[in-house]
């Protein structure tokens, strides 16, 4: 219990609070997280956003607070030894594609992503979205979800008439340089897929549809394509 002569920094427990969740956090959450108030929390949110620390995105009702920090401060001398491990294993095993798939299928049983109360655990909330709502979502947490490449682009490409698929195309990566990462995507389309079955309670399918690799990491791009039944 904090003494009443010591002061919060709010600030740092905000921050703290948004790492933990990737998915995002309303003003609300954030509030009944850290034990204050609303007002508390607005006023600190602006100053993060001010400082390039934190973002929202409106999604539906809900505006939901992002953390721009991930705060694994050692991920650039890990990062290089996660590409020498998947590409070895690629290069072990070849293009067993539905295999790395199961892998990340699997992964959503000891990883499975923090969600915010309104947002993932409550019926009103994610569940109740549009298709629409859902994919703009995902779009938006995408590049949080892969903690060696956060410097990663996503954008969709594509959206069907009935609103039941879209295609995301992700490029800027680090895992685009060549085709030796390419089980990371299909690792990522078998996790977000079991992830989304899972909240959503309802059939979910995704799969690397498309990839093209240049020499100039720029240009390199892949696609992703989720289809909710």
């Amino acid at each position: 219990m904090m003494s009443s002569n010591q002061k919060r920094e709010y600030d740092e427990e905000i921050l703290d609070c948004l790492r933990n969740y990737s998915f995002g956090l309303t003003i609300t959450d954030i509030a009944d997280k850290i034990d204050t108030t609303r007002n508390t929390v607005y006023r600190y949110l602006a100053l993060l956003e001010g400082k390039n620390l934190v973002f929202k995105k409106k999604v539906g009702r809900y505006v939901l607070y992002f953390s721009k920090d991930k705060r694994i401060e050692f991920l650039n001398d890990i990062a290089p030894v996660y590409k020498s491990l998947i590409k070895s294993i690629q290069k072990e095993f070849g293009n067993q594609f539905d295999a790395y798939k199961r892998i990340g299928e699997g992964l959503v049983e000891i990883l499975t992503l923090p969600v915010h109360t309104e947002g993932f655990e409550q019926l009103e909330s994610l569940q109740n979205l549009s298709n629409k709502e859902l994919f703009e979502l995902i779009k938006n947490i995408f590049p949080y979800l892969s903690i060696f490449d956060n410097k990663v682009n996503v954008r969709i490409i594509e959206i069907s008439k009935d609103n039941s698929k879209v295609v995301y195309q992700i490029y800027n990566s680090n895992l685009l340089e060549s085709e030796n990462y390419l089980i990371h995507f299909h690792i990522l389309a078998g996790y977000l897929q079991q992830e989304l079955r899972t909240i959503l309670k309802k059939d979910v399918a995704c799969h690397v549809s498309k990839y093209e690799i240049f020499s100039k990491k720029k240009d390199s791009y892949l696609n992703l394509s989720l289809e909710l039944d």
